[in-house]
């Protein structure tokens, strides 16, 4: 019998062992389960729980007060669970930023959602075809033949409205703004990063739903992965951003990219079309000489400083370093947020925070 208990007792003390890593004199448990999804709140997790290296996470804490005066705040989800949520500078939780051109690729998921409800037939459709009165009289009939995908990849053909912000922007009409612009391209033929030409976008989703841009978010997306979204900002004609002007939360920025890791499932809700999302993270075009572009998505390889491990990526990007990257490979979403009228004293890209602190506490040999 008492060997019996003898053995017994090793047993258990094997099994605890196997689930289990030393953190100083404490034991960690390491999570095997599932985490439920974040409609309400996120189920939280120490990193080291989840095989991150919580010391490179400190380091980056550092690294951020010491030398990153704009970010407001840093993300990390690991297998579903938060692992690491910091606030900077009097920022808090329940904070909605500007995200600027973030605001694109959540336009993307509306326009593949749009897709699935029969208000956009196909990605070939031309804009024209959905809006014609905005393209009376225009000065080039090659404008009517600016399709949907081409306005997914930036390849329009219309000048960018981006060199001269205020001009655009201060407009009663952002669409017809946009449309004003001389091509300068065939449609399809180059990419040319333009937030006017998303605008298209946000025209054709109001005028076939008829519902803005704002309230179909909210009954197809926002309200389906727990998103509170209180302000999209609009034009004088009553158009919602479809380049900019959304207002987020860091969490809600998680969410998106944790639903788009998921493959648009939620909680067993396919929210966005699976073969949306694979088209709009896989490379449709070569944007520059280190990136790609998906449907309004940045898709690339990045490569962690430490390791030398480099990972494929894909990551909504908005104006002074708002940031939703996903690491498939590692199971994790990285939200940053950023003010962007302040400049970092060193790295001017908020994502060197990523590559030289948060990819390499992720690495598994």
């Amino acid at each position: 019998m008492k060997k019996l208990c003898i053995l017994t007792m090793c047993f258990i003390f094997l099994l605890t062992c196997s689930c289990s890593e030393k953190a100083g004199n404490v034991d960690i448990e390491l999570i095997t389960e599932p985490a439920p999804f974040p409609t309400v709140s996120w189920s939280t997790a120490l990193p080291e729980q989840l095989g991150i290296d919580p010391d490179m996470l400190s380091k980056a804490d550092k690294r951020i007060r010491l030398a990153y005066p704009n970010i407001e705040s840093l993300l990390l989800i690991k297998d579903g669970y938060l692992v690491y949520e910091k606030y900077y500078h009097d920022n808090y939780a329940a904070k909605a930023n500007q995200v600027y051109s973030v605001t694109k690729s959540v336009t993307s998921a509306l326009t593949g959602i749009a897709i699935r409800e029969g208000l956009i037939q196909s990605i070939d459709d031309k804009i024209s075809e959905y809006i014609p009165e905005y393209f009376i009289d225009i000065d080039d009939t090659r404008k009517k033949d600016i399709t949907v995908e081409n306005v997914l990849t930036m390849t329009g053909g219309l000048q960018s409205i981006d060199d001269n912000y205020a001009s655009y922007f201060s407009s009663q009409d952002w669409l017809y703004a946009a449309i004003l612009k001389p091509m300068t391209d065939e449609p399809g033929n180059r990419f040319e990063y333009n937030t006017g030409l998303t605008q298209l976008l946000s025209g054709v989703i109001t005028k076939t739903s008829a519902m803005s841009l704002k309230e179909f978010a909210e009954e197809y997306l926002f309200s389906r992965i727990g998103m509170n979204v209180v302000y999209w900002e609009s034009d004088a004609a009553g158009y919602n951003g479809g380049g900019s002007g959304l207002c987020l939360t860091a969490i809600d920025m998680a969410k998106f990219g944790y639903l788009y890791l998921n493959n648009g499932m939620w909680d067993g809700e396919q929210v966005i079309p699976s073969e949306w999302i694979e088209a709009s993270v896989t490379k449709q075009l070569s944007a520059n000489e280190t990136q790609d572009y998906g449907y309004l998505f940045w898709v690339e390889n990045v490569t962690d400083t430490v390791y030398g491990r480099t990972y494929s990526v894909y990551q909504a990007y908005g104006s002074g370093g708002q940031i939703i990257m996903i690491a498939p490979e590692l199971d994790i979403v990285i939200v940053i947020t950023c003010d962007r009228t302040i400049s970092p004293s060193v790295k001017p890209m908020t994502r060197a925070i990523i590559t030289d602190y948060i990819l390499p506490s992720a690495h598994q040999d």
